[in-house]
């Protein structure tokens, strides 16, 4: 994102070496299904200067199956940076890993199961803060338009970003698009919380892949809501001072490409020179 000015962060003030300690204040489970559990976990973690847009490492104790320390694993904030009067406490949303390996073993994630076991008191052991590029811009460049894209666990940086642009910037003006897909209606995090915003200018929309289907059957996702939305949102993908932001499955980036083009080919226009704007514009957090 060239054309914009982001803030200075600190990064890496704690290490595996000099690591945080800090302890569990709050894990409230957010989803309770057979398949899913994901958990709302707050840390007092006040000693760390972090950005919301950042991540944090958490060590898992013990050691792997080589004798050595868990590697550092990275969470995305799903708060307010450390520094903003007011904000809560540094906060998480960790989904609990199980899968079922090749051989029908069952794998459990080991940083993601400690963390959803952890009880308030706790104390955890923490790095970071990490990442330079996931960030808003600087307070005299931050009016603007946003397009948010988020699937699971991947809406935490964007809890913090609507908080800094709708309770911490003054007379926030511009249009900000929440595109948020889950599997169920009961998998959308933080749906509540986002719905209460009553701002004229936010506009939060949601594809509930297995439970919604577009008019030739197939499953509803992110960038078949997009493309619904081209009246309303292909102004801002003119407007070069609109900035993309994406958190979550990797599989976004094919589908934010399908929705630009789509957008672009049904207005008459140029479809590689629109996602190319685009694409210069979009910051991403994919795995």
């Amino acid at each position: 994102m060239s054309t914009v000015t982001l803030p200075v962060v600190e990064v890496n003030t704690y290490k595996k070496a000099n690591p945080l300690l800090a302890k569990v204040i709050e894990n409230r489970q957010l989803v309770n299904r057979d398949d899913s559990d994901v958990r709302h976990i707050v840390i007092d973690a006040d000693e760390m200067n972090y950005l919301d847009g950042q991540s944090v490492g958490v060590i898992a104790p013990g050691v792997n199956e080589k004798g050595n320390p868990h590697a550092v694993r990275l969470y995305s904030i799903a708060s307010l940076g450390s520094r903003v009067v007011g904000a809560e406490k540094l906060t998480l949303t960790v989904k609990r890993v199980v899968y079922q390996n090749e051989a029908g073993e069952t794998i459990r994630g080991v940083c993601s199961n400690y963390l959803c076991d952890t009880k308030p008191g706790d104390v955890l052991t923490l790095t970071g803060p990490a990442g330079r590029k996931f960030l808003l811009p600087i307070a005299e460049e931050i009016e603007r338009p946003y397009i948010f894209m988020a699937t699971g666990t991947g809406i935490a940086p964007f809890r913090g970003f609507l908080q800094r642009l709708f309770k911490v910037t003054k007379n926030y003006q511009s249009p900000v698009y929440l595109f948020m897909g889950a599997r169920y209606r009961d998998e959308l995090l933080y749906d509540e919380e986002f719905k209460a915003y009553q701002a004229p200018n936010f506009h939060y929309y949601t594809a509930i892949s297995r439970e919604q289907k577009n008019a030739d059957g197939s499953r509803k996702y992110i960038q078949h809501l997009m493309v619904e939305k081209a009246a309303e949102l292909l102004p801002l993908l003119q407007d070069e001072r609109t900035l993309f932001y994406m958190c979550g499955l990797k599989g976004m980036e094919a589908g934010f490409d399908f929705a630009i083009k789509t957008i672009a080919q049904n207005a008459g226009l140029d479809a590689g020179q629109l996602l190319a704007s685009c694409q210069a514009r979009l910051e991403t957090e994919t795995y």
